[in-house]
């Protein structure tokens, strides 16, 4: 039978294929283009109703009348914000969506290629779903302050169960389509688009007489709902989205698919009128975007590609960075003082890739080519013709000094030569080459494999062309980058050395361990201040505050009170005694009070700690941006929450200042000057709070 098309809709193409099934797709074509989200869904509806109710149709089939394109959240913020009738709108969608239901008739969908967020929440309205060998899925949201919403949550717990459900949807991992069925999600995998349809008839003609829809859920027992809620309690309380999917759990549950998808959109379109989301979406979801996309605009005119990198040590950062640069296919020879040292970093990638392959998340095949990209040696000129050496040694400015004249010559025509610090002057370190140019700063976060984040920094005489070049290697790297400017410590490291100094100030002043680190984390960090100190070693931050100018008088107690236990002996985990006292048997931790410090008669309310440790990277966030070292808030914002863990409710230092408010964050920083120099106010942020300025109006920058 010659199938017959039906043009009645704008963004919809109804084909009527043989044995009185009908075929539903997103009409790609000029003219098709909407802003407004709703109005395809509810143009698919009506489709699915006139296929229903107008001609002899055993089934559906259809895919998404929603693109794989990036979603611009920014619609239903400003559907909300402006009272439109969005709710009523897909109330009315699911309505009669649920209406179909009723009919019996099976409806299966068709995903093919990438599907995340919207355009895989209505792929599962369908009670059943194939999906090409291509195809990858997933719901990101809760990655930027969302949950996945329009249907998402509901049809993925009538699916997969409660159990298997929240984790997925919490998670926000992308699956292939083989993961995706194995977990239960979709019901079949095959090789093309025109297989699945021939999937999707046999079942269509296999199941006319029965529904493919899940209209009752299955009795899930109260075990499984507090096993799986417990994972997003532990990320706190303070994200809009957790609250809602934890309340709307047991509600969707228990009642109707109608009742169910109403409550759904309800809780969802509820986040959009949170500071928080608005918050979340902007850094997480646009920022990103942004630094991405910048990346792509600087790398067209470098006009530069990467084959062979360089890498000088094979310690922590440099071997993470070598395991990176190979898994981009990337040549890379890494470099140590003697040839043990160099294959030992080269270990940290066999380590990784044998745990892969383990986990049947790669072959070893893959694994072989991977591993052959890297050549350590202890002969700097196995790195000649390199095109970007990365510098990675201790945190020594001598030794960097030494190591990178030792490297310069064998660097390519072209070139570029990064050195990987975390404080150190960038136009200090680039007074050896002969050409500083060519040098730049790359900030990578360690562990390098799982932290997203590299700060670039430009030197003063730093040209365009090689940003452009190390944010191509970024690129490649599959790294975010934040692009700041020279100074002592740059940004991430700055601001994060004075939130831990903040809280060994408040040690001193009194304040009980046990209640900076709980405040801590009730602020929205993942880990106290005072349990890093410890990982990273006290001893360590002090050679670091070695590298920077002059330390004012509050810094310099802490950082006397360092040396002292350092010097009895408590530099942090490595010798299990710091701020925790650590058992090495059982492998457990245990706060440390300091009985020669003085007690205060009155603590301070928890409000306020959590204040300090959140105000004090706020504050000198400021100064970076009114100080040059930051160009605009949203590489701040970015580089706080993925750079050192500032809490990602706030979106970030800016967004944090404007959700307390700018003129009450002024009023409450001032209030701290007791505590020392560190809260000293900028006149230019005095003026700012004065005018009652704002960093962002919704998604929009004010900077400029």
């Amino acid at each position: 039978m010659e199938n017959l098309k039906h043009a009645t809709f704008k963004y919809i193409t109804v084909t009527q294929l043989d044995d009185e099934i009908v075929l539903l797709e997103r009409h790609e074509g000029p003219n098709t283009a909407t802003a407004d989200y709703i109005v395809p869904l509810e143009e698919f509806v009506s489709a699915v109703r006139n296929s229903f109710e107008k001609t002899a149709c055993r089934g559906i089939i259809y895919t998404s009348p929603l693109g794989s394109e990036d979603i611009d959240w920014r619609y239903f913020y400003h559907e909300m914000a402006t009272g439109s009738d969005i709710a009523g709108r897909l109330h009315q969608v699911f309505k009669e969506w649920c209406a179909m239901c009723k009919m019996k008739k099976p409806i299966v969908s068709i995903i093919d290629g990438d599907c995340f967020s919207l355009c895989l929440a209505t792929a599962l309205w369908g009670g059943q779903s194939i999906a090409t060998s291509r195809s990858q899925l997933g719901f990101p949201e809760f990655k930027y302050g969302l949950f996945p919403g329009f249907g998402a949550s509901t049809f993925s717990i009538r699916k997969l169960g409660m159990d298997k459900a929240v984790p997925f949807l919490f998670q926000g991992n992308s699956l292939s389509a083989n993961e995706a069925r194995n977990l239960g999600l979709i019901d079949e995998v095959v090789p093309s688009f025109d297989k699945a349809i021939i999937a999707a008839k046999t079942l269509i003609i296999s199941n006319e007489d029965q529904s493919l829809f899940f209209n009752s859920p299955t009795p899930i027992k109260d075990e499984h709902l507090s096993d799986t809620t417990a994972i997003i309690r532990k990320k706190g309380k303070l994200v809009p989205a957790h609250a809602n999917f934890l309340e709307l759990l047991p509600r969707v549950e228990k009642v109707t698919l109608e009742e169910a998808l109403k409550t759904e959109i309800d809780a969802w379109l509820s986040l959009w009128q949170k500071k928080e989301t608005i918050s979340m979406v902007r850094t997480m979801y646009y920022s990103l975007q942004e630094a991405k996309r910048a990346s792509i605009e600087h790398n067209v005119a470098a006009n530069f590609t990467v084959g062979k990198i360089g890498i000088l040590g094979a310690g922590i950062m440099g071997s993470g960075i070598a395991y990176e640069a190979a898994r981009a296919g990337l040549q890379v020879y890494l470099k140590d003082v003697t040839l043990a040292y160099a294959e030992r970093g080269k270990g940290y990638a066999e380590t990784l890739t044998q745990k892969q392959v383990a986990q049947g998340k790669m072959i070893s095949a893959d694994r072989d080519v991977l591993l052959d990209h890297i050549q350590p040696t202890e002969n700097a000129s196995d790195l000649i013709h390199s095109d970007i050496i990365i510098e990675a040694v201790f945190e020594d400015k001598h030794l960097k000094s030494f190591v990178t004249k030792e490297a310069l010559p064998f660097l390519s025509k072209d070139g570029i030569f990064a050195s990987n610090t975390t404080s150190l002057p960038i136009g200090m370190l680039a007074s050896v080459s002969p050409n500083p140019e060519n040098f730049i700063g790359m900030h990578f976060f360690s562990p390098v494999d799982r932290m997203p984040l590299v700060e670039i920094i430009r030197g003063p005489n730093t040209s365009q062309s090689t940003l452009g070049k190390a944010l191509l290697l970024a690129r490649k790297l599959n790294k975010v980058p934040i692009v700041v400017f020279d100074g002592p410590a740059f940004f991430t490291s700055r601001i994060f050395f004075n939130y831990l100094l903040e809280a060994v100030t408040m040690v001193l002043e009194g304040v009980p361990a046990s209640i900076i680190e709980q405040e801590a984390k009730n602020a929205g960090f993942a880990i106290g201040p005072l349990a890093v100190l410890d990982e990273i070693s006290l001893k360590l931050m002090l050679q670091v505050y070695d590298q920077l100018p002059a330390l004012h008088p509050a810094q310099q107690r802490a950082y006397t009170y360092l040396e002292t236990l350092i010097g009895e002996g408590r530099n942090g985990r490595k010798t299990h005694a710091g701020f925790y006292n650590y058992d090495k048997d059982a492998g457990t931790k245990v706060i440390w009070n300091d009985p020669t410090l003085p007690q205060l008669p009155a603590l301070p309310p928890d409000v306020v700690v959590r204040q300090r440790l959140l105000h004090i990277m706020a504050l000198d966030s400021y100064r970076c941006l009114d100080e040059g070292i930051l160009s605009n808030p949203s590489d701040g914002d970015l580089g706080s929450i993925l750079g050192v863990g500032y809490a990602v409710h706030t979106g970030g230092v800016f967004g944090h200042i404007d959700q307390v408010g700018i003129q009450t964050f002024v009023q409450q920083c001032s209030s701290f000057l007791p505590h020392g120099e560190q809260w000293l106010i900028p006149a230019s942020l005095k003026r700012l709070a004065e005018d009652g300025y704002c960093f962002y109006k919704g998604f929009d920058n004010c900077w400029k």
